[in-house]
């Protein structure tokens, strides 16, 4: 079961697009985990995104659970599945990276690789500079608003 995926840290891709999985990462899942199995999709920014296969399970039950009869639900499920890939990692903890996915966020050579709780986000270097430099500003009370919702 996974406890939560933390951290940051920099993998490149080798020669035939195998993206190594840092053990940090790998160290969460349990056989039980369909052989180290990932989910990775488009995510809703420009980078991708690896839910362990247990994660991907609870998230499409979710999505099940929407009423196909509204449009905006069918092209959320769409959106999501559409472009999701389960992928086991090897001996070495690499995953085969399709090319359209790695289209899709930029990825060439280099991947930064960030523990977002459940998942885990598969960003570009520089697209994640730009993407951070872009954010709009924290204003002095930013995080005294959010802790109220815990």
């Amino acid at each position: 079961m996974i406890t939560s995926f933390a951290g940051e840290s920099k993998h490149f891709l080798d020669e035939k697009n195998r993206l190594s999985i840092p053990a940090k990462y790998r160290r969460w899942l349990t056989e039980d985990d369909a052989e180290y199995t990932f989910v990775v999709t488009k995510g809703a920014d420009p980078c991708l995104i690896a839910y362990p296969a247990v994660e991907w399970d609870a998230f499409a039950e979710k999505l099940r659970n929407l009423s196909q009869f509204k449009k905006k639900n069918r092209a959320f499920i769409r959106t999501w599945s559409r472009n999701s890939i389960r992928l086991k990692c090897d001996k070495q903890g690499r995953i085969l990276m399709p090319q359209q996915l790695l289209d899709f966020a930029n990825i060439k050579k280099e991947a930064v690789i960030i523990g977002a709780l459940n998942y885990l986000e598969l960003w570009e270097p520089e697209m994640l500079k730009e993407h951070q430099e872009s954010q709009i500003p924290l204003d002095d009370n930013y995080f005294e608003d959010l802790a109220d919702i815990f």
